[in-house]
């Protein structure tokens, strides 16, 4: 499903390749920061321009119909994989710290430092094993993991975010075709599903239904939240604008809420941000944990 605005027919979506980003089977495509490719990172200054993955614009007009509910824009309905987390998905996020549980990190590993997810206010650590397993450790001793069901053959990439302002805790899997969204829930990780109970995924310029993942406020909505991103590019080939459609997350499902668009005439920050997967700082680039090789 595009989410192009109506009247824009001599516009195509973007199919770039994307560095470390990802959707392919739920939904979308598209943003925290812009985004969730060979990407470029999001362009920081101290008094930045509008970006993909800002607060929507006063000017920012809406892209036409919301794509339908529990859609992507890849919808290929691919049943979710299984998990080593439990079958039924616990009420919430823990807000005191993990009790020591599993058996640690494996050696040879590649780690990286992430953001407190059990509300102890302790930064965690993320891991992937062999590209197809990745696994949370917290500062308390507790290790939960799941396996990433990718099957690009770009390295494996995982960025760890708070996307909303409801203490979401999500993980964007990826193998720079596609991202693979999971969350974080008392403990234990979990696929996140659509409407038609496959994986919810994000295009990221492979199947012109996306170009990344971000985080940002869309027009008419309360607060920050996750969001798919979709470059449109004019006719000349140079980006135009970025479509963006905000991804609601209740407990282990998704669905696809309002949509707006953000012009990128004079605003090279706002294209860069939407071929990646980001979230306010953070971009997998710089911040996920990538598999080594």
């Amino acid at each position: 499903m595009s989410l192009q605005a109506p009247g824009r027919a001599t516009m195509r979506t973007r199919r770039g390749v994307v560095v470390a980003g990802a959707l392919v089977g739920g939904l979308l495509f598209s943003a925290c920061g812009a985004g969730p490719t060979a990407t470029p990172p999001t362009v920081r200054t101290p008094s930045p321009p509008v970006t993909a993955s800002s607060p929507p614009p006063t000017t920012t007009t809406q892209a036409g119909p919301a794509p339908a509910a529990g859609t992507t824009a890849v919808d290929t309905a691919r049943p979710a994989p299984a998990t080593a987390a439990p079958t039924a998905a616990p009420a919430g996020v823990a807000t005191s710290g993990c009790a020591p549980m599993g058996s640690g990190i494996p050696a040879g590993a590649a780690r990286r430092e992430i953001i407190d997810v059990d509300g102890d206010g302790r930064p965690d650590t993320g891991w992937i094993e062999g590209g197809t397993t990745f696994g949370i450790t917290t500062a308390s001793g507790a290790t939960f993991t799941i396996p990433i069901d990718l099957a690009g053959g770009g390295p494996r990439s995982v960025l760890v975010e708070n996307p909303d302002s409801t203490g979401t805790i999500a993980a964007l899997a990826s193998d720079g075709r596609t991202a693979e969204l999971l969350v974080v829930r008392n403990c234990a990780l979990f696929p996140v599903t659509n409407a038609q109970g496959g994986h919810y995924q994000f295009d990221l310029g492979f199947r012109g239904t996306g170009t990344g993942v971000g985080c940002s406020q869309i027009t008419g909505t309360s607060g920050r939240s996750l969001v798919g991103l979709n470059m449109h590019l004019d006719g000349a080939g140079q980006p135009h604008d970025v479509g963006r459609t905000q991804v609601i997350i209740t407990a282990t499902t998704a669905r696809n809420g309002a949509t707006d668009t953000v012009p990128t005439t004079g605003n090279p920050a706002a294209a860069a941000s939407a071929n990646t997967i980001s979230c306010g700082d953070l971009t997998i680039r710089h911040d996920g944990v990538t598999e080594q090789h």
